[in-house]
């Protein structure tokens, strides 16, 4: 295992947060397609309101799949960068420590998106869809902790 400065940590954490927010699409895209349904357009939401409060400028509903993808894109590398940061200051299990992060993005955003009023509390969800969103985000979290130890080998 290579050593590994704070930076590097943080670049190869961004890359392996690409990778696994790539994983984490590819998986929602087939269960999408499995169940002949669109993908979920609430990061698009989450982008309009900063940009809107932030920024205060106008956002048109024809920027809506733009701003979806670069919100999706952004949030997932965002959190490899920190995991890339604990991950090298630990270096332990990659299969754990991605369980571990995948449950706190979830997490993140049982409490985020709630908050925003773009989903409906935990406890309102029927637990198959519950499950399915489970696993998006441990799909998300193992890829990024196996990118992560990878780019450290």
């Amino acid at each position: 295992m290579g050593d590994t400065t704070p930076i590097g940590a943080v670049g190869k954490g961004l890359v392996a947060g690409a990778i696994g927010t790539g994983a984490m699409t590819a998986y929602q895209m087939a269960v999408a397609k499995a169940r002949d349904s669109g993908s979920s357009t609430v990061p698009a939401e989450v982008g309009k309101r900063v940009v809107r409060g932030v920024f205060q400028r106008r956002v048109s509903d024809e920027r809506t799949d733009q701003i979806n993808q670069a919100m999706h894109w952004g949030y997932g590398t965002s959190w490899g960068a920190l995991y890339g940061i604990a991950e090298a200051s630990v270096d332990r299990s990659p299969v754990r420590h991605g369980l571990v992060l995948g449950a706190l993005v979830w997490g993140a955003s049982l409490i985020e998106l709630p908050a925003m009023k773009l989903a409906p509390p935990v406890w309102e969800y029927p637990p198959a869809e519950l499950a399915l969103d489970v696993s998006y985000h441990l799909v998300y979290g193992v890829s990024v902790a196996v990118a992560f130890r990878a780019l450290r080998a």
